[in-house]
């Protein structure tokens, strides 16, 4: 299932940041961008009816899982860029580190015990990766064999901190088979679209009603 080709994410992201210079989203954004190609390949594994569990930083997980572009302009446009939910296409996220770990290792127990054909795809970054829900959940897929894959994507940063920065001694946990990391630079810093001038936001009505 891939619903976007790695174009049409940087497409629509660089629309979503011509937005954010124009001054028609005065909220906080956390804009993708280094993974694209990466992503656009991922989500070929991925079926109809699968479970997908994003984070804070969802745009392209959204589009490639099958929202409309449309629809998430319209939600971005509102403040809801951190909270896109469909429940017709499984697709949640938390702005909460590893928020999502846990109920996405218990989606899999249920699918698992549907003998259901899904399952379910859970991302996180680098820094969610140190949480202990993300630990206990990978226990629990792994223990009892859950149809869930986390998808670890590693841009060295936890808001701004590199790994080197946030321990003395970084080093990358072992993780079992049912972790996939990938490394990649980022085009934007952890919010905002790193643009380097003063940026003069409209005022809020007139930004939701353009957006309507």
């Amino acid at each position: 299932m891939n619903y976007a080709t790695a174009d049409d994410l940087i497409n629509f992201e660089l629309g979503i940041a011509k937005l954010w210079e124009n001054g028609d989203l005065p909220f906080l954004l956390h804009f993708c961008g280094g993974n694209e190609a990466w992503l656009a390949d991922f989500f070929q594994q991925v079926n109809e009816g699968d479970w997908i569990f994003s984070t804070h930083r969802n745009h392209y997980h959204a589009l490639l899982g099958g929202i409309d572009p449309n629809r998430l302009t319209d939600l971005i446009r509102r403040g809801d860029s951190m909270f896109v939910f469909d429940q017709q296409r499984h697709f949640f996220t938390s702005s909460i580190l590893a928020g999502t770990c846990g109920i996405a290792a218990g989606v899999a127990w249920a699918l698992k015990e549907e003998s259901s054909k899904n399952r379910v795809w859970c991302f996180l970054g680098d820094g969610a990766e140190e949480e202990g829900h993300f630990y206990e959940a990978v226990m629990m897929v792994t223990g009892h064999d859950l149809p869930c894959t986390f998808i670890i994507e590693d841009n060295n940063r936890s808001v701004d901190t590199s790994i080197e920065e946030r321990m003395p001694n970084p080093f990358r946990m072992p993780w079992p088979d049912c972790v996939v990391r990938h490394s990649y630079t980022p085009v934007y810093p952890h919010a905002g679209n790193g643009c380097k001038h003063m940026i003069t936001f409209k005022p809020l009505a007139q930004t939701t009603e353009t957006a309507s």
